[in-house]
């Protein structure tokens, strides 16, 4: 680590009341810096003075709504710590030690340089056959515990299938480039962030940008928007799915992983109108299943199961045999 980020770590902290007061004390007794203290359920601050690491404590009941606004808007790598102040030593220096890492996590991430990011590919035609051999477009749509689903999902499919994932994954957009690097080392699916232009070949998992709106063309076309999403979710899950039933129709699928809340059920209803299918993970293998949960509420949820069961039942459904992935 950095000696400079070792020696003087700087630290914004949410918190309320008492607490505020003594997890400062604790941090600066650590030789930390705190650099912005705010109370828990106000806005996010807009200039961050130079902090490193955003420490976010709440109380023993969770709101997770507001957890998960937190994760998403802050462009810092943010720790919770729940149920206020230990008492041991040993709670302390996992408490510093878990600040330390999450900061060093950052500063790698901001300077990841994604290999694939200007990467141009097109839709194939299979002019042996004399048809089209076009991908299926398959959203994935994930929130809190999505990352880990994901890994898992990609690493259970073969090598090849005809298939383009678009991965919109609730997540602050300080932290994509992470994410796409540690899921495309994962498994054998290249991950990139979507471009500023690009067609869809098969045999790619492209993440939705967090900041930007994409758009989406009959010629299979999808590029990165000038626009914001008009929402607070980060990639707005309904506007993408929503996007690939208009433009795919029954060549387009969703598969929604865990996670908070239930963005992403009316762009569902309208893959399942479209003709495309809808799938999601079962409750009982999410971190948090609200998401999954929500989406089975609201439309014909054709098949639920872990990371592992739907990897295999796409790849079954997924043969060139199949005329449509229904």
């Amino acid at each position: 680590m950095d000696k400079a980020l070792q020696a003087r770590l700087r630290v914004a902290l949410l918190a309320d009341g008492v607490e505020r007061k003594e997890i400062r004390i604790l941090l600066e007794q650590q030789g930390m810096e705190v650099v912005i203290e705010a109370a828990v359920g106000l806005s996010l601050p807009t200039t961050w003075y130079g902090a490193d690491v955003l420490l976010f404590a709440i109380g023993d009941q969770l709101d997770w709504e507001q957890v998960e606004a937190v994760l998403q808007q802050s462009p810092l790598p943010v720790l919770i710590n729940r149920g206020g102040i230990g008492s041991a030593d040993s709670w302390r220096h996992s408490l510093v030690g878990k600040l330390r890492v999450l900061a060093q996590r950052g500063q790698s991430g901001s300077s990841i340089c994604n290999r694939y990011r200007q990467q141009e590919f097109r839709l194939v035609e299979d002019d042996a056959a004399g048809k089209s051999a076009a991908p299926w477009l398959v959203v994935l749509g994930a929130s809190i515990g999505g990352p880990k689903a994901v890994a898992r999902f990609l690493q259970a499919l073969p090598d090849k299938l005809p298939v383009t994932f678009l991965l919109a994954q609730h997540i602050s957009e300080s932290f994509q480039d992470l994410l796409v690097e540690q899921l495309d080392r994962c498994s054998a699916w290249p991950v990139a962030m979507l471009g500023e232009g690009q067609s869809i070949e098969p045999g790619r998992v492209w993440m939705v940008p967090a900041r930007n709106r994409i758009e989406m063309n009959a010629e299979g076309t999808i590029r990165r928007s000038d626009r914001a999403w008009e929402t607070m979710q980060r990639p707005d899950i309904n506007a993408v799915l929503r996007g690939a039933a208009e433009t795919f129709g029954a060549q387009c699928g969703a598969i929604l992983f865990s996670g908070l809340g239930k963005d992403g059920t009316q762009g569902c209803a309208s893959v399942s109108r479209c003709g495309g299918f809808v799938w999601a993970q079962s409750s009982e293998s999410c971190v948090i299943s609200n998401l999954p949960e929500a989406a089975r509420r609201s439309c014909k949820v054709e098949l639920s199961g872990t990371p592992e069961q739907l990897a295999n039942a796409l790849t079954g459904r997924c043969q060139p045999e199949y005329a449509s992935i229904n």
